[in-house]
């Protein structure tokens, strides 16, 4: 198998790690990828970025009320 944060995985694919990655584990290495993308495009100014384990993703919402979403400022072609 292979560690990663002080715990052991098979060898073979790895769907979801705890550290919400996808991976693959073979005798010699360990190769992982992110199953999130961190938010880029926002109103820094009034939203703030928070990460959820469970759904190993990023909300982004209002900083004095974060039951309420923020939406992705798109750029104009």
């Amino acid at each position: 198998g292979c560690m990663m944060n002080e715990r052991l995985y098979p060898l073979g694919h790895i769907e979801r790690t705890e550290d919400c990655h996808t991976c693959f584990c073979s005798k010699g290495a360990m190769e992982c990828c992110s199953l999130f993308h961190t938010p880029i495009t926002y109103d820094t100014k009034n939203c703030k970025v928070i990460f959820s384990k469970k759904r190993c993703d990023y909300d982004v919402v209002q900083k004095d009320d974060s039951s309420e979403m923020c939406y992705s400022i798109q750029a104009r072609v």
